[in-house]
């Protein structure tokens, strides 16, 4: 897997004091493609946050991705290859999102 962003890992912790707005530029990007790809929402947890993405007509999430706010910060980049994705920890079928999340 690549390395960690420095400039989140530089600050000692899971969670950065304020997430970042690139994080939820990242995550809003993902939430439309999720939509256009006809998908039902994800969720990303990480520590006590929760972020909800692709979220349309009212349908429930259907998988949960967890992971340190660093690593889906990598995730969200595109910066990780479908195995790296299927070894992170999922509630529900990765599938479905791995080929919108991996590395090309």
């Amino acid at each position: 897997m690549a390395a960690v962003s420095p400039e989140f890992s530089e600050q000692g912790g899971d969670l950065p004091p304020a997430v970042s707005p690139k994080f939820e530029e990242l995550a809003a990007d993902l939430g439309r493609r999720i939509i256009d790809a006809g998908l039902r929402g994800l969720v990303l947890r990480f520590g006590d946050e929760t972020r909800i993405v692709g979220v349309a007509d009212r349908m429930p999430p259907a998988a949960t991705l967890e992971a340190p706010f660093d690593e889906l910060h990598v995730v969200l980049r595109g910066s990780r290859t479908a195995d790296d994705l299927r070894a992170l920890r999922w509630i529900g079928n990765p599938e479905p999102y791995i080929g919108l999340l991996a590395a090309t």
